[in-house]
């Protein structure tokens, strides 16, 4: 699986799914910057999914496997 999928459920599909990607691309939407560059060190990719999603112009989701 991808955090693209986790991502697309998070926006626009099951607001309920509670696998530990989905819950952590949540946390990673609330958290500042110092602490989304610690989780940065441990889950790259969920952060590069994060941050590619916040600078695409028409709400893209970037597509990476899980860590």
């Amino acid at each position: 699986m991808s955090y693209k999928i986790d991502m697309g459920n998070i926006l626009h599909g099951d607001k309920e799914a509670t696998n530990f990607g989905t819950l952590l691309l949540k946390l990673m939407m609330k958290a500042d910057l110092h602490n989304l560059r610690l989780l940065k060190l441990a889950f790259p990719n969920a952060v590069k999914t994060i941050e590619g999603w916040r600078m695409s112009e028409n709400g893209e989701i970037p597509d990476y496997p899980y860590d």
